[in-house]
């Protein structure tokens, strides 16, 4: 295949994702789309490090991404990245600076998304280092740090795109590997041959501005007790399998208990109950609205408290 790539292969990478079914049965197969994800978060983030010159030592570059053949009997995506310029000089020129993998790249822009930056030094090797919050560190290009710091929205966008057979169940771990003879692992602070991207650092490349509202209004029976006097709308609700705060728009309702409506901590209620959930960064967040109070109560027997 190389001979008819029209430049010269600079660095490949593998992503094998790895999981198992519901039956235990290692995984084979990824949905398409997820796929399709994968390859457009490459492209993408290939492209805007390359134009920031991060690639090469002598301003933007001009590569293209490609994709091999997977190997039989796993699920495995070859990724190549040739470059159509100058490649020998920049190789004879770079070895003198760092120049990073497309691996490396992958590596920084994760750790960028997981972790803050506590500090950061310019060096005389005109590399940049940076302390994490977590007190870890790391050298990289002073064209990578500053991409680093551009488009944080685009980027999480990329590393999702690279990571979406994540959000599968069936697939816990993406492996991302470099040969370990590639000529431009030249970079103080380069990733290792083999690291592996697992579901915390998937949500973690949430964009901050995904955010995933839902509705559902359903009816249960539940013990109710009030919990704010201050405000007689706050009330504690318990079902047969969850405890939940509530407010309760029941006007209705609401009036009989300022009129003096005594609730025994064994009374049942039939409630209709509206459920808003909020889904932003990986996590979710319920409110309960109790919208109905049924006039009708029972004591609840031993074995529903």
């Amino acid at each position: 295949m190389t001979d008819e790539l029209k430049g010269d292969v600079v660095d490949t990478l593998t992503l094998r994702f790895t999981g198992e079914d519901e039956n235990g049965v290692a995984i084979h197969e990824l949905r398409a789309a997820h796929v399709a994800e994968v390859l457009q978060g490459l492209v993408g983030l290939t492209s805007d490090f390359d134009k920031a010159g991060v690639f090469s030592t002598e301003g933007p570059g001009s590569s293209e991404v490609l994709v091999r053949p997977a190997q039989q009997g796993s699920f495995l995506i070859e990724v190549v990245r040739i470059v159509t310029e100058n490649w020998g000089s920049m190789v004879a020129v770079g070895s003198a600076v760092g120049i990073p993998s497309l691996s490396t790249v992958i590596w920084w822009a994760t750790k960028s998304a997981r972790a803050e930056v506590k500090d950061f030094d310019y060096l005389d090797n005109g590399n940049v280092k940076i302390t994490w919050q977590d007190e870890s560190a790391q050298e990289v290009p002073a064209a990578a740090w500053a991409e680093l710091n551009k488009r944080d929205r685009r980027r999480k966008k990329q590393l999702r795109q690279i990571m979406a057979p994540l959000s599968d169940p069936q697939v816990s771990e993406l492996e991302i590997a470099s040969p370990p003879e590639s000529e431009i692992e030249q970079v103080a602070d380069h990733a290792p041959e083999k690291y592996v991207l697992t579901r915390p650092d998937y949500d973690a490349v949430r964009p901050d501005d995904e955010i995933e509202e839902t509705q559902e209004v359903f009816e249960v029976e539940a013990q109710m007790s009030a919990i704010d006097f201050d405000d007689p709308t706050k009330w504690r609700v318990k079902t047969k399998d969850r405890k939940r705060s509530a407010t309760v728009e029941d006007q209705e309702f609401l009036g009989r208990v300022a009129r003096g409506l005594a609730i025994r901590k064994s009374d049942i209620f039939r409630l209709r109950i509206r459920e808003d959930a909020t889904k932003k960064n990986g996590r979710t967040r319920t409110v309960w609205t109790v919208l109905r109070v049924e006039n009708d109560r029972r004591v609840a027997h031993d074995n529903d408290s």
